[in-house]
């Protein structure tokens, strides 16, 4: 925490002027007016906490934030304080990632007329509809329900239509920050989500937390010849550990692989990608346990 009021503790501005001063939050910290208002649009609270110094942090910035806020704190505390219990039952060892409110629109003819279940532990294969998007705002009728996110799937709950996704389904890695897109083989689901990308955020967080809790942070490569491998939770770096290139990715447990380049950029994959691109060197974090092809040195 700052003593200065003329240093902002989450952009660590400084304010203007010789007068000047930045406001002081509650809890004793400094914050100008610019993160004040960002916080305040996510919808947090205006406090020096970790999500609030994440949004208002550069992306390069956000995974080590993340990861200093581990090293300095019990990822127990912080499943606890992040990740409680919603307020809608789960299957047996589900976790709460996100519960956001969602809106998406919808032909009014695939509208069902019997009122679908209420909650996730409720969902059974027959009262799934993965009724896709309609474009066209003409004879379309707008949904509005929860999309809950858990490790296991991605669920929509509205009175009559209930959506389940798989989490590899998912379009990351874009600059669109109100909606999340799903991209099945076959269909597609826009959900209107407003600051998404917090949303992916604490997506993120939670698989750092959950290779710390799992103790899965064993950093092991398994070989199979020369260019076939499979890498389980932890953090290799390209080219030290990783031949760089271009690989194919094969879920063993879909929960993420994540590229950062020398800047400190992330970009996400799951098994749905058609490769993963390790070119230009970095580092690549593993959350999940993939098996890993290389078949070549530059992307096509």
């Amino acid at each position: 925490m700052s003593k200065n009021n003329k240093v902002c503790d989450f952009c660590l501005s400084e304010a203007s002027g010789m007068f000047s001063r930045h406001e002081k939050t509650a809890d004793g910290h400094y914050i100008c007016k610019n993160c004040k208002a960002i916080i305040q649009s996510y919808g947090l609270p205006v406090k020096y906490g970790l999500f609030q110094t994440l949004v208002t942090a550069q992306p390069n910035m956000k995974d080590m934030i993340m990861d200093t806020w581990l090293e300095n704190h019990k990822a127990a505390d912080a499943l606890a304080k992040f990740y409680p219990l919603p307020q809608i039952l789960l299957h047996d060892g589900e976790h709460c990632l996100n519960a956001v409110k969602a809106v998406y629109n919808v032909k009014k003819e695939s509208v069902p007329q019997e009122f679908a279940v209420k909650s996730i532990a409720d969902i059974r294969k027959g009262t799934i509809q993965n009724i896709e998007d309609s474009p066209e705002r003409s004879g379309s009728e707008k949904i509005e329900g929860m999309l809950y996110e858990t490790e296991a799937a991605l669920y929509f709950l509205s009175d009559k239509i209930v959506n389940v996704h798989r989490l590899g389904y998912v379009k990351r890695n874009t600059k669109d920050n109100d909606h999340i897109v799903i991209q099945t083989p076959s269909k597609k689901f826009t959900y209107a989500v407003p600051h998404s990308d917090l949303f992916f955020m604490r997506e993120r967080f939670f698989q750092k937390v959950n290779a710390v809790l799992s103790n899965k942070r064993q950093h092991l490569i398994y070989i199979s010849d020369d260019n076939q491998l499979t890498v389980t939770p932890g953090i290799y770096d390209i080219p030290r550990t990783l031949k760089p290139g271009i690989y194919k990715v094969k879920a063993i447990n879909d929960a993420g692989l994540h590229v950062k380049d020398a800047l400190g950029h992330v970009k996400d994959y799951y098994e749905n990608e058609e490769s993963i691109d390790l070119s230009a060197g970095g580092t690549l974090e593993c959350t999940g346990e993939y098996k890993l092809e290389w078949v070549g040195s530059k992307k096509q």
